[in-house]
């Protein structure tokens, strides 16, 4: 799973992407808010979908996506029981790769442990926030594209980081 959002803690999420196994195959499903107004149903959709699942594959998300999805599925009063199994990808790739990389940023590990070139087109996470309000305000979707785009690779990574972490 993957969250993109407005800010921090108290802001809107307005996109929560997941890749789950699906009988024999990856199916990338990914919930946008076309509006604020969206939050609560992407918000819920997601839930659905998590509560049948056993295990959560996440980067970062013990410290921020879980956490986040709570708290705006509180602000939104909407129930939150997920009780999954849940593996953050930032803890094991630390435990794997600190000191042998410059840093374990999800990007450092996409180029130097999955062997991609660095993102051509992509948008910085950093201006995510500014491209979705922009969009909630005006309707050109540019960089809406670019932001369901970096969602999706972060999801592709995510799944290349699993099977690339080194057995123990």
């Amino acid at each position: 799973m993957d969250l993109e959002t407005t800010g921090l803690a108290h802001s809107p999420l307005f996109l929560i992407g997941a890749m789950v196994w699906d009988g024999g195959d990856f199916v990338i499903r990914q919930y946008l808010a076309r509006h604020y107004g969206e939050e609560a149903a992407v918000t819920a959709l997601f839930l659905d979908l998590a509560c049948e699942k056993r295990l959560f594959v996440s980067f970062n998300g013990k410290s921020f996506d879980l956490p986040y999805v709570r708290t705006r599925a509180a602000a939104c009063g909407i129930p939150c029981a997920l009780d999954a199994a849940h593996l953050d990808l930032l803890h094991e790739c630390r435990r794997a790769w600190k000191g042998h990389l410059p840093n374990c940023k999800l990007q450092t590990l996409e180029q130097h442990i999955c062997g991609r070139p660095p993102r051509v087109g992509d948008i910085p996470g950093a201006e995510i926030p500014e491209a979705y309000h922009a969009y909630v305000r005006t309707g050109h979707s540019g960089q809406m594209a670019q932001i369901i785009r970096h969602n999706l690779m972060d999801l592709v990574t995510l799944a290349e980081l699993l099977v690339k972490l080194p057995a123990e």
